[in-house]
């Protein structure tokens, strides 16, 4: 039988298990908050080359662009050759916009069925509790 030394009371028990878990709860977010600052780390790097290919994409287009220029140019003066690939580029650039403004058109940036299973679930709570 164990003497009076070695037994603990229940409260301080209960005591250290709070503060373990507690102890395990903050282990765990820090190991979270350490993974998650990892991935961000990756992400941010991905994005820095997704950027940098962006700008070479872009460089590479104005080269096209030039490049169409030139080989007009040998059938014509150079700035009825810019004038008439500026003139083309507008007109994609228009129908692209007119695609885009029709789409931005339908979309609905309230989400209409969670907001009416709110409205319904609120009903339904108000109609328990009267």
């Amino acid at each position: 039988m164990p003497n009076g030394s070695d037994v603990r009371s229940p409260v301080a028990i209960v005591q250290d298990v709070v503060r373990d878990v507690g102890d395990i709860v903050r282990s765990e977010m820090q190991l979270a908050r350490a993974e998650v600052t990892r991935e961000l780390q990756k992400a941010g790097k991905a994005g820095g080359y997704f950027a940098a290919a962006g700008v070479c994409g872009l460089m590479a287009a104005a080269c096209l662009v030039t490049c169409v220029i030139a080989a007009l140019a040998l059938a014509m003066p150079v700035w009825l050759a810019a004038l008439f690939t500026c003139l083309f580029l507008a007109c994609i650039a228009g129908a692209v916009y007119a695609g885009g403004r029709s789409k931005m058109k339908t979309m609905h940036p309230v989400p209409e069925r969670t907001v009416e299973s709110i409205k319904e679930n609120l009903a339904w709570a108000k109609q328990r509790t009267t």
